[in-house]
């Protein structure tokens, strides 16, 4: 039996964890909103989270819609706090 998930459409609200992909220099853990269509090829990852500047929101977003695969994300949901250097394609960026 597969465990294959089928997805078309997703909006969710995680949290995040990022340190090394982005070279900071110390972890950092933010909320993030994903808004993922198949049919019209469209994700887009947004920082709703106050904790950080706008500049490094900017980097954070910009990193993610770079690196990171929407499938990575999927089966991580339900966790805690999703850790972007622990993805497996986004750690060997």
């Amino acid at each position: 039996m597969s465990a294959e998930r089928i997805v078309d459409r997703l909006d969710s609200v995680f949290d995040l964890r990022i340190h090394k992909a982005l070279n900071l220099a110390e972890s950092v853990s933010i909320r993030v909103m994903l808004t993922y269509n198949k049919t019209e090829n469209r994700t887009n990852f947004k920082v709703v989270s106050t904790k950080t500047t706008g500049e490094i929101n900017k980097r954070i977003t910009s990193w993610m819609d770079a690196n990171v695969d929407v499938e990575d994300i999927i089966c991580h949901l339900g966790s805690k706090e999703i850790d972007m250097d622990t993805l497996p394609r986004a750690s060997s960026i």
